[in-house]
């Protein structure tokens, strides 16, 4: 990330969602958090700062951020399709037929 070219909001936790076993792995085998960001960074995987990526390591432990799926879950998600919801027709808003009158043209008995 460059002060030009910065992470849009939320993508920084999308890329470590995306590279978290690869992190808790790296965090659980003794590497150290600037390491692991330094690896990720040179790898490509990550564009955030090392702050931002402090605290998602901070949030993930907190449980703030969701959980790893387990193998069988994330062959069940696979698996499964969303139901598919019911086509209904477009709504149809018809404009009123009266049109508003000019007022150049209005009578003004005939406002009662």
């Amino acid at each position: 990330m460059t002060a030009a070219n910065p992470v849009r909001r939320y993508m920084a936790q999308v890329e470590f969602l995306l590279a978290r076993e690869t992190i808790d792995s790296l965090l659980a085998q003794g590497f150290s958090k600037k390491i692991v960001h330094e690896r990720l960074t040179t790898e490509g995987r990550c564009t955030m700062n090392y702050i931002t990526f402090c605290k998602l390591i901070r949030n993930a432990k907190a449980g703030k951020l969701p959980p790893l799926p387990s193998p069988q879950q994330a062959e069940n998600r696979q698996a499964v399709q969303p139901p598919s919801r019911p086509q209904r027709p477009p709504g149809i808003i018809k404009a009123e037929s009266k049109t508003f009158p000019d007022p150049r043209d209005m009578n003004p008995n005939d406002s009662f």
